[in-house]
């Protein structure tokens, strides 16, 4: 098992290094969010989503496991965050809330560097599957949870429409399985823009987060954020041993399904007014606590 300090230092400090750079940007100069964002969400997540999916060694099965395991899992977290706050007795705007924070991980932003950072670039495109579900959970699901009992709740399906990732990956994996070769050029503009992707993502994550309040004493934080950093784990590596996930595919799937609340859950609690409090309050102690979870995790399944 490898030195937990070293995990760190080598694997989780060069991320957050990034991130507190894009939070410092965000307190001083007060950059502006929206044009880094949809310039991530338009281009660069597209092309890195094409490229890493293009090029892998994927099998065919394998493009159908990790969905599974996504799903799967996602469906067993709904069950027991459910049963907690019917425990709990929590109305419900809260119950909508608390499931929101516990089911959607932010798999790109951070999730995408932290497997590209340990796991290299084959695990990557793996990883790329795992965000485009959880991007179609959150845009479908996660859309129905923040708008029940709302009209808007019909633009879910519209909102899965607005994704360039899923376009990218979708056409990425046809001609890969397909064996169509592009020409040199295309492909050689895509992946370098693809790389460019992920510092910009960590610098996008910190932005977010200086602008993310935490309210301490808001009830039930804590419980969502180790339901998200403790309790997930657990169940990602119990379900990739049952459905027989094996090398990058489990590594991939398993750190991918420990990653902390999902930032996108901040704008949908704004949109729909969800206890945008609380939301944001579990975004912001999940990820300022993921490093002491995910670097234990690497030192378990690396």
């Amino acid at each position: 098992m490898k030195t937990l300090t070293l995990i760190f230092y080598n694997n989780i400090l060069p991320i957050f290094l990034i991130v507190g750079l894009g939070f410092a940007l965000k307190r001083t100069l007060d950059f502006e969010i929206k044009p880094i964002s949809h310039t991530i969400f338009y281009i660069l997540s597209p092309c890195l989503a094409f490229s890493s999916l293009y090029q892998s060694s994927l099998g065919g099965w394998e493009f159908w496991e990790i969905p599974s395991f996504v799903l799967v899992l996602t469906l067993v977290l709904w069950s027991i965050s459910w049963a907690v706050t019917r425990a709990l007795r929590l109305d419900k705007a809260m119950e909508s809330a608390f499931l929101l924070t516990t089911l959607f991980v932010n798999a790109g932003n951070y999730g995408l560097s932290l497997i590209f950072l340990t796991f290299g670039e084959k695990a990557l495109s793996r990883a790329v599957i795992y965000l485009l579900i959880n991007t179609l959970l959150l845009n479908t699901a996660g859309v129905y949870l923040a708008s029940r009992g709302r009209k808007e709740r019909g633009c879910a399906l519209f909102n899965i429409l607005k994704v360039p990732l899923v376009y990218a990956a979708s056409l990425a994996i046809l001609l890969n399985l397909s064996h169509i070769r592009l020409p040199n050029p295309l492909l050689r503009a895509v992946n370098t823009i693809g790389k460019a992707a992920i510092p910009l993502m960590l610098l996008l994550l910190g932005m977010q987060l200086a602008k993310t309040p935490f309210f301490w004493r808001k009830k039930g934080v804590f419980l969502a954020a180790s339901i998200r950093l403790i309790l997930a784990p657990v169940l990602a590596f119990l379900l990739a041993s049952w459905l027989g996930l094996s090398g990058t595919s489990r590594l991939v799937c398993v750190v991918e399904a420990s990653m902390p609340t999902a930032v996108m859950t901040c704008i949908l609690a704004s949109q729909f007014d969800l206890l945008p409090d609380f939301i944001t309050s579990v975004v912001f102690l999940s990820t300022l606590a993921s490093p002491l979870t995910l670097t234990l995790l690497i030192a378990l399944v690396g």
